[in-house]
């Protein structure tokens, strides 16, 4: 393999990640409506607490990518809604553990469920060795993207 991405490939998956920005974007407009949806922030740290009994705000503010003002405002969200509850660690009196209420629990295995049938409608006919692939190429587009805005300086202007 030629160490020059070929044209063709570059322009196919350039246009392929705007296609999967977009859509992410747009996902992501929805966040701000009413009616209780949960953001893709909410999300990712409600995740975290599925897999593990609690978590401290910090801990979920690296899941979510955010910063630990925005974490103390989406943990007060989650709280509000009944979702999730703080306590102050027993070891630790200064500092706070964040769990899955057990409504929070089923609102977030309903919502791990419905994504899950998502994805196996939409990639029943693809094959382990193509998700590996398509993996390998998302982590080094996410690592591409990290050091462009690592690197403001090396970035042509406009």
């Amino acid at each position: 393999m030629s160490n020059s991405f070929h044209e063709d490939s570059y322009e196919a998956l350039r246009q392929s990640f705007g296609r999967f920005l977009a859509a992410e974007r747009r996902l992501r407009g929805r966040e701000g409506r009413p009616g209780g949806t949960l953001s893709s922030s909410h999300l990712r740290a409600l995740f975290i607490l599925l897999r593990e009994p609690e978590a401290t705000p910090g801990a979920l503010a690296k899941a979510a990518d955010l910063n630990p003002a925005s974490v103390t405002a989406m943990i007060d969200q989650l709280e509000a809604q009944g979702l999730v509850e703080r306590r102050r660690d027993t070891h630790d009196r200064r500092s706070i553990k964040v769990s899955l209420t057990p409504a929070g629990r089923e609102r977030v295995e309903q919502k791990e469920r419905y994504l899950r049938a998502r994805f196996d409608e939409f990639f029943a006919d693809v094959t382990p060795g193509e998700v590996a692939a398509a993996t390998k190429v998302l982590e080094r587009a996410a690592s591409m993207m990290a050091t462009i805005v690592d690197e403001p300086s090396k970035v042509p202007p406009g």
